[in-house]
């Protein structure tokens, strides 16, 4: 089965009517402040718009020194203590004291965590379907986990300077959750990890949400949980600190290769128009061990359906599994999204070979596209040359956003804050057989959601990175191709570098990001769009401005930066544990299920503890007969667990929440699932011998059990 382009639009009559009882809800719960004259609530967040020079027209040409476009020195903003190691609470380069005079070698540190999402959440991109779990998190929540939402962090340090990249299985985050991370990052003394830090979404829509605070974007991440926020933003800090210890001596090298069968084109409105482009980057240590893998390509987390109501990292995931299983010595792989915004996952057909007896079709299509990505990945990897002394630079810088500046033709005035679903959802505007299609005006934009002035976005932030030469520019958004190979190729004329990958979904979410023209062509993209056709260009200009000022601090700007927002409140919630009735102890023994399968039931805790940790271990028999019980493992050393896609866990719990609403004690039933027959090869080839599941769990105290025995293929 071939992942469907038009993946998103499949489920467009279910989305359109639960679109319209929602944005009906959203008009009276949140747009009351729609026609109030009351100026912004944050004052100093913006400063003075009117420093870009009117004169210049063409924002390349602006950046070129002699244009006399100076940087104003006045700026009124009082450094904080750890201003020495910060580069983006101000503009002037010469207000911050001076990098390390010389290159220095390259120091690396990665760790990983939960991110902190409860079985029972609802999945988000799509609106929620009917008929899930009802539980404290979600009426119609998930209750099945095929993969683990985690945060991965890879660091690298040279001299006083930080890079962080931390990838999150997430859809999108807010921006002010990015401003929050590293305020709490500077809290404990290491402004040098939130000056350097890249948060980015790999966009599955198979994610936790109600981390988004902003009321928009709650229509695609869920009502807002400050006790969720305050979890997984505690995970995050956690998780950075972490890699920073784990720093040791590293060598990195990158290189970009050409994937055209892991992703497909899935917008018609603007043509055939897709690249291929993977950037890869390759850590060792000083052995030339692989220390870390990071991976930047276009392809959307889409290949399951909201009605699956589960948890998983979907086909970006698939990648980062598929590659961690494969290779010659385990080490973790971080996929950060390019311009996905209009490219879908593809499964490679031809690595589905034989029959087997996955637990759902899409299981099956991950497996292709996680051995796809391993065949084309490693052998890149292994051509790839490392070196220690690669010159770092990371800036991230906030500008001020308005509709003047990303619309300044009136195009969008008639929504001067913003607006979304200006266009039919439900249809396509694809060239009909003579290439003919219809190109919508101004006039012809009807938006569903109106933004309030209370709720407009007054700013927003891109990232750049030089790493010898490559170049990393964020966007706040989903690109689609179009913008993003834009974006790149005019930082690779303007800068010089050899290569310059573009990170979407990152430090923040806008939604789509089109160009001018292609906007007005409508269709699913353009209705996602917030701030009007302007938006795409407008932050394709900023990304140009940033990374070529980063390279050369002389060059100016043609905008002042916005200072540091004003920090919104989030009230202090915790997440209520219940009590766990019943022993911790198996209730249904391992056994082969009639549809060919192999399960086992245990009584665990509450899913807002966390999802129990199975691993699979196999039994090894000496020449006496003596058995011993160890880990099994894929070829890299990579566990064979429920952290991954090959066991999955699913939750019921009696009596059911509609039943007994009130948490007041009740018995959590967690299924265990394991196919033993593939239809794409796994790194172990197929399964055969003794095996049983340890689990470990919390309740909230620590609990562990091993299961029955059973055997597989003897």
């Amino acid at each position: 089965m071939t992942v469907s382009h038009n993946i998103f639009r499949l489920h467009l009559p279910r989305f359109k009517q639960v679109l319209f009882i929602t944005c009906t809800l959203y008009s009276l719960c949140f747009l009351s402040a729609c026609d109030s004259d009351k100026p912004s609530s944050r004052p100093g967040e913006q400063v003075d718009q009117d420093f870009a020079d009117p004169d210049v027209q063409d924002i390349d040409q602006a950046l070129q020194a002699d244009q006399g476009v100076m940087m104003d020195q006045a700026l009124d903003m009082e450094p904080e203590p750890d201003m020495t190691w910060t580069f983006d609470l101000a503009v002037v380069e010469e207000e911050y004291s001076e990098r390390a005079p010389s290159v220095e070698r390259i120091y690396a540190g990665y760790a990983e965590r939960s991110l902190g999402f409860p079985l029972g959440v609802a999945t988000v991109g799509y609106f929620p379907a009917p008929g899930g779990f009802n539980n404290p998190f979600a009426p119609s929540g998930t209750d099945t986990e095929h993969s683990h939402l985690s945060a991965r962090a890879l660091l690298l340090r040279q001299g006083k300077q930080s890079l962080v990249m931390l990838r999150l299985d997430i859809i999108a985050m807010w921006q002010d959750f990015v401003v929050d991370v590293k305020r709490e990052l500077r809290s404990r003394g290491r402004g040098d990890l939130a000056d350097g830090l890249i948060i980015g979404a790999t966009h599955s829509h198979s994610s936790g949400g109600k981390i988004i605070s902003h009321p928009i974007l709650r229509l695609l991440a869920g009502q807002f949980s400050p006790a969720l926020y305050h979890r997984i933003l505690d995970n995050l800090v956690e998780v950075v600190l972490e890699a920073d210890q784990n720093v040791s001596p590293a060598q990195v090298g990158y290189d970009t290769i050409q994937v055209s069968s892991l992703h497909s084109d899935r917008r018609c409105e603007n043509g055939d128009l897709i690249d291929h482009s993977m950037g890869l980057l390759k850590v060792n240590d000083v052995n030339g061990e692989l220390k870390a893998v990071l991976v930047n390509y276009a392809m959307h987390g889409t290949v399951f359906d909201s009605d699956a109501f589960l948890l998983s990292s979907d086909a970006t995931g698939a990648l980062e599994h598929g590659v961690e299983q494969r290779l010659a010595n385990h080490a973790p792989v971080l996929y950060f999204q390019s311009w996905a915004g209009d490219v879908s996952p593809e499964t490679p057909n031809h690595q589905i070979t034989q029959e087997g007896n996955e637990l759902r079709e899409e299981y099956r299509d991950l497996d292709a596209i996680g051995k796809e990505a391993a065949e084309l990945i490693i052998p890149a990897l292994e051509q790839i040359e490392t070196r220690d002394d690669l010159e770092l630079k990371v800036k991230t810088i906030r500008f001020p956003i308005s509709n003047d500046q990303v619309n300044p033709d009136g195009s969008f005035d008639a929504f001067e804050y913003g607006g979304v679903y200006c266009y039919p959802t439900d249809s396509e505007n694809c060239p009909d057989e003579n290439g003919m299609q219809r190109v919508f005006t101004p006039e012809d934009l009807n938006c569903l959601i109106k933004v309030p002035e209370a709720d407009s976005i007054t700013w927003t932030q891109i990232v750049a990175v030089q790493l010898g030469e490559l170049g990393m520019v964020s966007l706040p958004g989903e690109p689609l191709t179009s913008i993003g190979l834009e974006l790149r190729d005019r930082a690779l004329e303007l800068t010089g570098l050899d290569q310059v990958w573009i990170l979407g979904y990152t430090q923040g979410y806008l939604g789509y990001l089109l160009q001018y023209d292609d906007y007005f062509l409508g269709g699913y993209e353009a209705a996602g769009g917030i701030l009007g056709p302007g938006l795409g260009s407008f932050l394709v200009d900023r990304g140009v401005e940033i990374i070529a000022h980063l390279l050369d601090s002389t060059r100016p700007l043609s905008f002042l930066p916005v200072p540091l927002p004003e920090q919104a409140e989030v009230p202090d919630e915790d997440i209520v544990i219940e009590t766990a009735l019943g022993e911790r102890s198996w209730s249904e023994d391992s056994s082969k299920h009639e549809d060919d399968y192999w399960t086992a039931e245990f009584i665990g805790g509450d899913q807002a503890l966390g999802s129990p940790y199975v691993i699979l271990e196999k039994a090894d028999s000496d020449e006496n007969g003596n058995e011993t019980w160890s880990v099994f493992t894929h070829l890299s050393g990579k566990a064979w667990d429920s952290h991954g896609p090959e066991i999955e866990l699913s939750l019921r719990v009696d009596p059911s929440y509609r039943e007994q609403a009130e948490q007041s004690g009740r018995t959590f039933y967690w299924r265990i699932r394991m196919n033993d027959q593939f239809s794409v090869t796994p790194s172990t080839g197929e399964l055969a011998g003794k095996f049983r599941w340890r689990v470990i769990g919390k309740d909230p105290a620590g609990y562990e059990l091993e299961s029955t025995p059973f055997s597989i293929g003897e």
